[in-house]
């Protein structure tokens, strides 16, 4: 093949094989990038959208939310936010710790708004049900009618009987006085005891007596229970933060965004806070300069 021959040869197969290839490539080039802009348009749309629920403490006070009841929440997580980091922060021996802590608030939280919708339900019941005493109808008549001679003979001797069963005799008299002291001895030596309790002592007491509510606390849940402990005594801290702003909430679709994103926000926290933490890193490996 001389060199004319193979110059048509190239561009016979340019024409008629590269260039429609190099086009069907551009053409699915151009659709890739369009399906990406839409993709990535959507995507932006859920995050500015799902961005304004989750709670942001920066844009707070700046971007109130159009529910009230997320609104009430970031409050409440402003407020609590401090003692939740510094509790799960404090779990740094292993990762079940704060695993068990994780577990044992949030189901912490979800009792506690559970409990506070069923006390709600329970009071509007109470109320519905005094309204209906009031609503009772009064008797036929309310005229009060003297009772007769003889009626008022019984009642008389009735009241005598009470009063002799109720008059005690010097003996009961007594045995009575020595009970009551006896009694107020017994407290007497609990108060004493008290008091001669160390400091130490005292603690340890103080924990016995918290096991078993730590054990209520914990529901069945299985865990490592310094975890669950310190899950517990950080529960009690921020708890009336929440239930104090949901309790102020009457309208329906705020209690549920309260309850949902309240939920949701605490994990996001502790997931945020144990990346913080990240105590399994690597150390690096710098030589000794000598």
């Amino acid at each position: 093949m001389n060199h004319k021959d193979e110059k048509l040869l190239r561009e016979f197969v340019r024409r008629t094989i590269v260039n429609p290839a190099v086009q069907i490539l551009e053409e699915e080039k151009r659709r890739e990038d369009s399906v990406r802009l839409w993709v990535r348009s959507h995507i932006r749309e859920f995050i500015e959208k799902d961005y304004n629920t989750i709670i942001n403490e920066a844009k707070d006070m700046a971007n109130p939310h159009p529910s009230t009841g997320i609104n009430k929440l970031r409050d409440a997580i402003r407020k609590a936010k401090p003692s939740i980091k510094t509790k799960f922060q404090q779990l740094t021996t292993s990762p079940e710790q704060r695993e068990s802590f994780t577990n044992h608030l949030l189901a912490a939280f979800v009792r506690l708004f559970d409990q506070l919708d069923a006390l709600s339900a329970e009071g509007s019941v109470e109320d519905v049900a005094g309204d209906e005493t009031l609503a009772v109808e009064p008797a036929e008549t309310d005229t009060l009618q003297a009772p007769d001679d003889g009626d008022i003979d019984d009642i008389e001797k009735e009241l005598d009987s009470l009063m002799e069963a109720l008059t005690l005799t010097e003996e009961e008299e007594e045995e009575l006085g020595d009970d009551n002291d006896v009694v107020s001895d017994e407290l007497t030596a609990e108060k004493e005891s008290a008091k001669n309790l160390s400091q130490v002592e005292k603690d340890v007491e103080k924990k016995k007596s918290q096991e078993s509510e730590r054990e209520q606390f914990g529901g069945g849940l299985e865990g490592d229970s310094t975890g669950r402990n310190q899950a517990y005594d950080t529960f009690n801290l921020v708890q009336s933060y929440f239930s104090d702003a949901y309790l102020d909430l009457n309208n329906a679709d705020d209690k549920e965004m309260y309850k949902k994103w309240g939920l949701y926000n605490l994990k996001l926290l502790l997931d945020s806070y144990e990346e913080e933490l990240s105590p399994n890193l690597e150390t690096p490996d710098i030589q000794n300069p000598q």
